[in-house]
């Protein structure tokens, strides 16, 4: 099981599983966690990978928070609905669980485009698990 961590449309931070028993469950995982057909990667520091809907442009809303975390570390477009957050295997490229550094990390980057990393309280509501 991989766990990892998905920020939904309106910027919510839920904690996400994926079944990875078989290449395909794996992605079939991903695919409902994200709410897509196809979806496509986003590498980032630290060995962390965004994976977003390949055309979420075409049903879904700019998901501000996604594009804001993405956008401190590369130029992009706006990424539009969910995007699922897990590690990677940087020498095979071998999809895995976030380590506890890696989630320490991925929620550094969200309270800082969220709030400014100053109020955790404000973000309690916005918290969840999948």
């Amino acid at each position: 099981m991989l766990s990892g961590v998905r920020i939904d449309g309106d910027g919510s931070f839920v904690a996400a599983w994926v079944d990875d028993t078989t290449d395909s469950l794996r992605q079939r995982g991903m695919r409902e966690l994200i709410g897509c057909a196809r979806y496509d990667v986003i590498s980032l520091p630290e060995n962390i990978d965004v994976w977003v809907d390949d055309e979420g442009m075409y049903r879904s809303e700019v998901n501000d928070e996604l594009t804001a975390i993405v956008a401190r570390h590369q130029p992009i477009t706006p990424i539009y609905g969910r995007g699922l957050i897990l590690g990677v295997n940087p020498d095979t490229g071998d999809t895995l669980s976030l380590t506890l550094d890696q989630m320490a990390t991925v929620v550094a980057w969200w309270r800082t485009v969220t709030t400014g990393g100053n109020d955790p309280a404000a973000l309690r509501p916005r918290l969840a698990l999948a």
